[in-house]
């Protein structure tokens, strides 16, 4: 659910309840009603919330398809989510995904986006982490990204890709050694 839509959902939520207590303590109909129209809102609100694809949602949607291409080793799939202009970052994903074998599934957490006024351009920042095989060692790594997504058609491309120091500010090597 976006971020705007909880704080309204869980409002409706907590006046049905506070409505269907009224009912079960008073046996009248009206604060059952009430609280029924309460919790119809509140389906209503997650419903359209999940119906409504918005731009933020497409480029959410898409760094979790990189992560789950990159996590099958699929060179081909990743490569899909670049821009044909970002060739180094598509040599440099293509030669990781060569050499990093992911195991298990690639966790992805404090996912934020940010778009631009006109939505044609995203900054997303996350951090990813999963249990990685490299030359025959396999250790749980953690690492945060920036990737910069651009509008090309209908489709979200990435144009740069950034990683960035787990902890702290600052640029980390794109190909070091998990954090």
């Amino acid at each position: 659910m976006g971020s705007a839509t909880w704080p309204l959902f869980f409002v409706c939520l907590i006046l049905s309840a506070a409505c269907f207590g009224q009912w079960f303590v008073q046996q009248r109909r009206r604060p059952a009603v009430i609280s029924l129209v309460f919790l119809a809102a509140a389906g209503g609100i997650f419903l359209t919330d999940r119906l409504i694809i918005t731009e933020t949602k497409r480029v959410q949607a898409g760094i979790y398809g990189l992560a789950k291409a990159f996590q099958e080793g699929n060179v081909d799939q990743c490569m899909t989510f670049f821009s044909p202009q970002d060739q180094a970052d598509r040599e440099l994903v293509g030669r990781a995904a060569g050499m990093v074998q992911i195991e298990g599934p690639i966790r992805i957490s404090d996912l934020s986006i940010d778009m631009s006024s006109t939505e044609s351009r995203a900054v997303a920042t996350f951090r990813a982490s999963a249990t990685a095989k490299f030359q025959g060692r396999s250790d749980r790594g953690h690492t945060r990204w920036e990737l910069s997504w651009q509008r090309e058609g209908n489709d979200w491309k990435v144009v740069r890709v950034r990683r960035l120091k787990f902890i702290g500010e600052g640029e980390a090597s794109p190909l070091s050694v998990m954090e």
